[in-house]
């Protein structure tokens, strides 16, 4: 019995170690120069080891491997910018051993830019967000970030400009009509990935405080900008200077944005102009006019999020501010966001769980629905439309804290709808007698 227990040992050593050989071999084969130095399909870089096929530095990988070819990184601290120039997937290895994490040095303008049409994948990466970008596309990129964490590390504090830890840009104002072709268009997906804006309420009290002019650093967890196709999912974004994310439509006012915000956590938005935790608008002080109007079109699909207030910041005056385009807000989780402390709105919009619309005139209504959300725990209103929202808007099968449903026009509790002057009042029944966000329900039952 000894005997075979012994040759099966042997079996067993003697295929792990044919299985750790081929292994080698195939990453050998990958990362090893070929009879044709140039095609290198795949770069190994270890920051110990530079040579035969490998490279010491990332952005050494990504200039030597071929276009739409995998650069694998070991772990380790690069200390580094880095420019992705072509289509290529970046990615961290043997993860088991240790976190690779991009910190470069000092305070660069993008940690790491891409500039490429071509689809670049970011995949398993840590970046020490230094300066003002962390991750920041430019232009009519191809860009999918997944199970990244970037984090702000000494975020550039006023009089500097806001920084962003992952961004997609691609604006053509002015010059549209020669520069931005009609599907000349930025892809954006970020998923399942970490992102720590690093404001909080004892790095910065202004951050949870009332001040007017608070002196913390404006750090917005992601922004999308333009002429940009997004999807937002199943990412956690914590202590944010700004908004936790924020889209924008093109600076001109026109052009088309797509996002799908899908199924993310959000907590601790400590939006310094009190804008929220999700906000769909211009950008700050870009209002349409008589002469300029806002015709930008687009999807803004906000679902299935949950979104918290835990620091208590009063500087927190809205969940989701919505104030263009249109589309699905629906199955999210508004909880204790909004406090009776944060009872100054802005120029455009009034404290509420989910805003709709615009206090300013010359902007068009929005066309959004409002169904299967739980809108609890707010100490100012649930749902506020503003004077702009002319025509009823579907806002039904909401669940507000109490099987009796909202009160209209309401005080401004938690519980109410609250229409502006103006506005048109939503179509609010029936509302659901019982959470129902987290559920599979289609239908509700209620007050009529």
């Amino acid at each position: 019995m000894q005997q075979v227990v012994t040759y099966s040992a042997r079996r067993r050593s003697m295929a792990t170690r044919l299985h750790q050989i081929l292994l080698i071999t195939v990453i050998a084969i990958l990362v090893w120069p070929t009879l044709a130095p140039a095609q290198r399909p795949a770069v190994l870089v270890n920051p110990r080891v530079q040579g035969n096929g490998a490279a010491k530095t990332i952005q050494d990988g990504i200039d030597m491997v071929d276009a739409g070819g995998r650069v694998m990184i070991l772990p380790g601290t690069y200390s580094e910018t880095i420019l992705i120039e072509k289509g290529l997937t970046l990615e961290a290895v043997a993860g088991e051993s240790g976190p690779v994490i991009v910190e470069p040095p000092g305070v660069p303008t993008i940690g790491i830019e891409i500039t490429t049409s071509e689809p670049v994948v970011i995949r398993g990466i840590t970046v020490h967000s230094t300066g003002f970008s962390g991750i920041r596309g430019v232009g009519t990129v191809d860009l999918t970030i997944e199970g990244v964490t970037v984090v702000a590390v000494n975020p550039p504090a006023p009089p500097e400009p806001f920084s962003r830890l992952i961004s997609a840009a691609n604006d053509c104002s002015p010059n549209c009509s020669t520069l931005n072709p009609p599907g000349n268009r930025a892809r954006l997906t970020v998923r399942d990935s970490f992102l720590d804006g690093t404001i909080g309420c004892l790095t910065y009290p202004t951050a949870c405080g009332t001040e007017t002019s608070p002196i913390y650093p404006e750090v917005y967890g992601i922004i999308v900008a333009g002429d940009v196709d997004a999807v937002l999912e199943r990412n956690v974004i914590r202590r944010a200077g700004g908004a936790c994310i924020l889209v924008l439509v093109r600076d001109d006012l026109a052009g088309e944005t797509n996002v799908d915000i899908l199924d993310n956590d959000l907590d601790e938005c400590h939006p310094r102009g009190r804008g929220g935790a999700i906000v769909v608008a211009p950008r700050a002080g870009n209002d349409p006019s008589s002469t300029r109007p806002l015709t930008a079109t687009g999807q803004a699909n906000i679902v299935g999020n949950t979104i918290h207030n835990s620091s208590g910041s009063c500087r927190t005056p809205t969940a989701i501010n919505y104030q263009a385009l249109g589309g699905q807000i629906e199955r999210n989780r508004i909880e204790d966001v909004v406090l009776s402390c944060s009872a100054v709105g802005g120029a455009r919009a009034l404290p509420a769980g989910i805003w709709l619309g615009n206090r300013l005139n010359f902007y068009p209504p929005v066309d959004a629905h409002v169904q299967f959300n739980d809108i609890v725990g707010n100490a100012q209103a649930g749902l506020r439309v503003g004077p702009n929202m002319t025509a009823p808007i579907s806002a039904s099968c909401n669940w507000w804290g109490s099987a009796s449903g909202p009160s209209v026009p309401g005080p401004g509790a938690g519980d109410a709808i609250v229409v502006e002057p103006g506005a048109a009042t939503p179509v609010f029944t029936p509302w659901a007698s019982a959470t129902i966000a987290e559920t599979d329900e289609t239908t509700c039952t209620g007050g009529s």
